[in-house]
């Protein structure tokens, strides 16, 4: 971000990033690298982090890293896959090649996306021995009625997608912001859908990764997750099932878990058997995950579609404790 030492031209640079991110997403973040996070305005957290660079306990090298990971990690879907395990010069070459075909730039550092205008336009490639990051960005518009109720109103907003791949392990995953109501894909009839969108990222990454993948499977996640005791590493505080028979049950209580409830244990026990696991609700606790997490991280699993959604302000650190557990279960 620059090597300026008074306080008034680091503010100039970083506060335009910071103000993208939100204030708890923020704290976190200082949290769980060790720095002070108190309670703090949008104007006074950028003071505080400018501080925290003055006085050289945060370097602007690493809120830079710590941003991008916000751009590429909060609201997002993210679809999980296994793959064909590829190690290796050729397969890299063969990435390369690729990436080259796709007009995909091939960097040394991630980047911010900035503001790219046309549909999918690539921002970077980042390989690091069998790792691989992805990253294209593009505008879309959001299309509504004004208050008055007199016509519309139009406003462009930036959309982010994430392509990750560890060629060694066969895992990949996929991060996508969700689509606004005006965009450039379309289905059959001509209509801007999000299922076109979504499909059409999806198989850029296939493209891109150049070999078979298979979704990852979720329904065993979730009924992991909900029949984990041992200990407790989610809090559920809305519980939504359909059995097999495709009846609903909706059971929600306070911010304690339902799974104390009498009524939800009972109800578990008599047809717990039956519940389809098709989607599930999640908070990941901070207590039990070894330090990765210092606030709850929500997390909604759907398993009939295939992804895993977080909330609007998370890190890439915790973006990947979530994935990490789900793919252990």
């Amino acid at each position: 971000m620059g090597d300026g030492n008074t306080p008034p031209e680091i503010q100039q640079r970083v506060k335009p990033v910071l103000d993208k991110v939100a204030v708890e997403g923020l704290r976190a973040w200082l949290k769980a690298i060790g720095l002070p996070a108190p309670a703090l305005s949008r104007a006074a957290i950028t003071d505080h982090i400018v501080t925290l660079i003055v006085k050289k306990q945060l370097a602007e090298d690493a809120l830079e890293a710590a941003l991008i990971g916000f751009e590429e990690a909060s609201d997002m879907r993210i679809y999980l896959f296994r793959m064909e395990r590829h190690e290796g010069k050729t397969a890299q070459n063969a990435l390369v090649h690729r990436l080259k075909q796709f007009a995909i730039p091939i960097v040394t550092k991630r980047t911010f996306a900035g503001k790219k205008t046309q549909a999918m336009s690539p921002v970077y490639a980042h390989i690091e021995g069998d790792l691989l990051r992805v990253k294209w960005a593009e505008e879309q518009e959001l299309v509504r009625v004004n208050p008055q109720g007199t016509g519309l109103e139009k406003y462009p907003i930036q959309k982010r997608a994430v392509l990750i791949a560890d060629f060694s392990a066969g895992t990949a995953e996929l991060r996508l912001n969700p689509p606004e109501n005006v965009h450039s894909y379309e289905d059959g009839s001509g209509r801007p859908t999000a299922q076109a969108y979504y499909g059409a990222y999806l198989q850029k990454a296939r493209d891109v990764l150049g070999c078979k993948v298979e979704a990852f499977e979720l329904r065993i996640v979730i009924k992991s997750l909900v029949e984990n005791e041992d200990p407790r590493i989610v809090r559920i505080h809305i519980d939504d099932h359909t059995t097999q028979k495709n009846y609903k049950t909706k059971t929600s209580g306070p911010r304690a878990d339902i799974r104390h409830n009498p009524d939800w244990q009972l109800a578990y026990k008599k047809y717990g058997e039956t519940w389809a696991w098709d989607a599930q609700s999640f908070y990941w606790l901070p207590k039990v995950s070894s330090g990765f997490l210092t606030r709850e991280v929500f997390t909604h699993i759907d398993a009939e579609e295939g992804f895993v959604k977080v909330n609007a302000d998370c890190s890439n650190d915790e973006v990947e404790y979530v994935v990490s557990k789900v793919r252990e279960h």
